[in-house]
């Protein structure tokens, strides 16, 4: 299976052929840096690394006094790989641990103000975030036969991710403010409870 931002650069070239500076401007639109954290070196790297497994092929062009770009489209065998990825992300149990998830585990080795203010700090982003994704879900909504129904499905899950994150905060916060200390009994502390 293909990392995540090579299939995504397949997908994008299976619609059509384009240059490197398109499909970063392509990434940029989906907004893949909120969930991939991605710089354009690596783009163009796994561009390079797709064309040397011959997923991608490149011709350059040139227009009038314009420097010459390359244009890439997708090979017979990047169709493959990319059909094998798709299928491999689509029926995959991806229950990775978080950052986030160690840092709850972990939070009692900080004072409680301290926590309160990261989980505010971090509550405030994430209702920011969530806003601009119900924007966005609203207005392809509105353009409903203008866009596909895969690009609006994986909107919402985002929107979903990130209000479960949300819920997820709201709930330490709300505990925290009850809680005199944080640090009462060892996360590590696996033995069965009553039994």
């Amino acid at each position: 299976m293909l990392s995540k931002l090579a299939t995504l650069i397949l997908g994008i070239l299976s619609e059509r052929e384009r240059n490197p500076y398109e499909i970063t401007k392509m990434l940029e639109y989906l907004q893949t840096k909120k969930w991939l954290p991605l710089a354009d070196s690596t783009v163009y790297a796994t561009i390079n690394n797709l064309k040397k497994r011959g997923l991608i092929s490149g011709r350059i062009e040139k227009s009038g006094n314009l420097p010459e770009k390359t244009i890439y489209n997708i090979t017979p065998e990047g169709e493959v790989e990319l059909q094998e990825s798709i299928t491999g992300f689509l029926s995959e149990d991806n229950y990775q641990t978080t950052n986030f998830d160690i840092g709850i585990l972990l939070m009692h080795n900080l004072s409680k103000n301290e926590i309160l203010i990261k989980l505010k700090e971090k509550l405030e982003r994430l209702e920011a975030n969530a806003f601009d994704i119900r924007k966005q879900v609203f207005a392809f909504e509105r353009e409903a036969g203008k866009i596909a129904f895969t690009s609006l499905a994986m909107l919402k899950h985002r929107l979903h991710v990130s209000e479960a994150e949300i819920k997820t905060i709201k709930e330490l916060i709300k505990e925290l403010n009850i809680r005199m200390e944080v640090s009462e009994l060892s996360p590590f502390d696996m033995r069965m409870v009553g039994g």
